[in-house]
């Protein structure tokens, strides 16, 4: 499994800059991984890490990306980390 950090140069999804913008708007540190098996987006807040697979709407998930929840706007990452109720 390689790990690239800062997404390796890869095409990223358009709705992952408005997600990655609402989990540092709350005090989440953030980083973009890239790679086989792992997610987009990987976040520490309140001293718990959690990771996201991002999709526009209407995309789809390839085989390896269903571990991870799927964030489709700000505010589903937001209630994955508890950030909103």
């Amino acid at each position: 499994m390689a790990f690239r950090r800062g997404g390796g140069g890869k095409r990223r999804d358009t709705a992952e800059k408005p997600i990655l913008e609402a989990l540092q708007a709350v005090g989440a540190e953030t980083w973009q991984i890239s790679g086989t098996g792992l997610p987009d987006i990987l976040c520490r807040f309140r001293g718990h890490f959690y990771a996201g697979e991002v999709k526009s709407k209407g995309g789809t998930e390839t085989q390896h990306q269903g571990a991870f929840p799927i964030w489709r706007t700000p505010e589903d990452a937001l209630y994955a980390i508890g950030a909103i109720s």
